[in-house]
């Protein structure tokens, strides 16, 4: 039985494959903005393997899949740290029956690998987000980030301007895009993201409520186990957890975004072995083969200090100023955590939300109960989808009230 519903699906991939409902030459044509960009076909999926691929996750709620979807890697121009145009990679995933009900972002979690990442779909994180969103009427959009992808740049980690950089410009053509497609030039925008995806989109949402997105209107957000407070939370609970893999990944790309020697955070001999390890080459289980087991043979005593008494030094400082929780929100965002996480603290999200909400904020604290990291972004995942679903629902009810009051006017 179960070899006969593999034929049968490689048989629906093969013959929903013939028939591409995106013509991206005829896309691409049909707007300017999209021709410096390149596309290339990443996969074809009919709905019923969309619906065996949600069913794959096994989330604890249901999500419900409307169409199959269809996937772009897209290459576009982004601005490094130093403001130089350079190219960066995300994937495009469209829902297949055409109607567009609105445009999600979504930023990925950390990665090492330059391979491992949403425009190389077969991956999981890639495929399953396209299956979620772009399985229930979305034009699903997800950068890989500098360094990450095709760029062969090092990854600026947990660095607010380059990520802001990243899914922004990425969002503008995924409003091009729907523009092209819908005629319309004003399109729902959702924003969400996991680990470090949480992070990202609470700067992301940030920087969209003062610099608009022209052709898209942000209707939403959720940041699912992100750290906000670097400084004060998040490095300190890694540094606690010796988790030592992120606390190298954001010493390499620290020091070289603000040129300055690894030695001045990392111990020898691991300040020459840091840079070939986060090189885009090396997975999580090889970079911690050759990682010391705790965070005071990583990091210098210097700099493990000062992030205990709140010390400044240039590291503390830098990461103090990539926080992303010190705002007030004024779009709907909900925060969502797991209280065994031992990846990201609990308290990070807890006091952001505390922050966010003492500023007058529009923001909700939910947490989705005892899971680690990977088990509350599965949980919490799903509810995005049924919150945006509901959003989506009223704003296609205040329109059609709009739109029936115009006609009984005299």
């Amino acid at each position: 039985m179960i070899i006969k519903l593999i034929k049968f699906m490689i048989l629906l991939l093969f013959l929903d494959g013939c028939t591409p409902r995106i013509r991206i030459s005829r896309l691409v044509q049909s707007s300017p903005g999209l021709k410096s960009l390149k596309f290339e076909a990443k996969g074809i999926y009919p709905e019923l393997v969309v619906k065996y691929m949600i069913k794959k996750v096994n989330t604890p709620d249901k999500i419900k899949i409307t169409n199959g979807i269809e996937l772009y890697r897209v290459s576009y121009f982004t601005k490094d740290e130093e403001g130089k145009s350079i190219v960066v990679s995300g994937l495009l995933a469209f829902p297949r029956n055409m109607k567009i009900k609105g445009v999600v972002s979504y930023q990925h979690g950390t990665t090492s690998e330059r391979s491992d990442v949403p425009s190389q779909p077969s991956r999981t994180e890639g495929l399953a987000i396209a299956a979620l969103f772009a399985g229930g009427g979305y034009l699903c959009v997800m950068p890989d980030y500098i360094g990450l992808g095709i760029s062969n740049e090092v990854h600026t980690y947990l660095h607010v301007e380059t990520t802001v950089n990243a899914v922004v410009d990425l969002l503008k053509v995924g409003s091009e895009v729907c523009t092209a497609l819908t005629g319309k030039r004003e399109n729902n925008l959702f924003l969400t993201g996991i680990s470090q995806g949480g992070h990202a989109t609470t700067a992301v949402q940030r920087n969209i409520e003062k610099n608009r997105v022209d052709g898209l209107h942000l209707v939403a957000s959720t940041s699912i186990v992100g750290a906000y407070n670097l400084r004060d939370i998040g490095i300190p609970y890694a540094i606690e957890n010796n988790s030592v893999y992120y606390l190298g990944y954001l010493a390499n790309a620290y020091c070289h975004i603000y040129k300055n020697p690894l030695s001045s955070v990392i111990l020898a001999p691991y300040d020459s072995i840091v840079p070939l390890l986060y090189d885009g080459n090396h997975g999580y289980d090889q970079i911690m083969r050759q990682l010391p087991k705790t965070a005071d043979s990583l990091y210098t005593k210097v700099i493990l200090d000062d992030f205990k008494s709140g010390n400044h030094d240039w590291f503390t400082d830098r990461v103090g100023e990539n926080q992303s929780f010190d705002w007030k929100p004024e779009i709907p965002l909900r925060i969502y955590y797991g209280s065994k996480d031992k990846d990201v603290s609990p308290a990070d999200a807890i006091k952001a939300y505390q922050r966010m909400k003492q500023l007058g904020g529009n923001v909700q604290l939910i947490g989705v109960g005892d899971l680690n990291h990977l088990q509350a972004a599965i949980s919490a995942l799903p509810k995005t989808r049924a919150f945006f679903d509901s959003l989506t629902v009223k704003l296609a009810g205040n329109r059609l009230a709009e739109k029936s009051n115009l006609i009984r006017e005299p």
